[in-house]
């Protein structure tokens, strides 16, 4: 395995963001796993030669090519099953709106869509870090005078 302290970026990339795989990746120099075979067993010590229980180890690979053999692209069929609706039934029959069309609400209710998408925000918008402002001196200062401070604290931040 590859050390994190030599690692390069694939030239490929160029600088772009990363994209999706496609099938074509999987196919790559490792030939194809056949079977059920989406997690391998291994068993290890601790240091100092104490012995662990077995456990599995995710073989990720093997989870990729899973999906890609069922059709399943995780991120196509997250925000799928985010935006499904079902027609709304009331004892035991649907509900239609002022036009006649079916009323239709979401399959998942909200707590579950709001946990899924609060859960994706983290890997779309970065978390932003905490800012710590700290002044001495004439607490007084007019907005001139803030704006002038703020505009010296910006421009040593971009130096940096």
């Amino acid at each position: 395995m590859a050390s994190k302290k030599n690692a390069t970026r694939h030239p490929d990339l160029a600088g772009e963001p990363p994209q999706l795989a496609t099938v074509q990746d999987f196919q790559g120099a490792n030939p194809p796993l056949t079977g059920r075979t989406h997690a391998a067993q291994t068993s290890y010590s601790k240091k100092g030669g104490v012995a662990e229980s077995a456990r599995h180890r995710i073989n990720l690979r093997s989870v990729a090519e899973a999906c890609v053999d069922e059709g399943l692209d995780p991120a196509v069929e997250i925000p799928k099953a985010l935006n499904a609706k079902v027609p709304l039934m009331r004892e035991g029959r649907q509900v239609y709106d002022e036009n006649g069309d079916p009323v239709m609400v979401h399959l998942l209710d909200a707590e579950v869509r709001l946990r899924t998408m609060n859960e994706l925000l983290q890997y779309i918008q970065p978390k932003l870090k905490a800012v710590e402002v700290k002044m001495s001196g004439n607490l007084e200062l007019s907005s001139e005078q803030l704006d002038q401070r703020l505009a010296a604290l910006l421009a040593r931040a971009q130096k940096a």
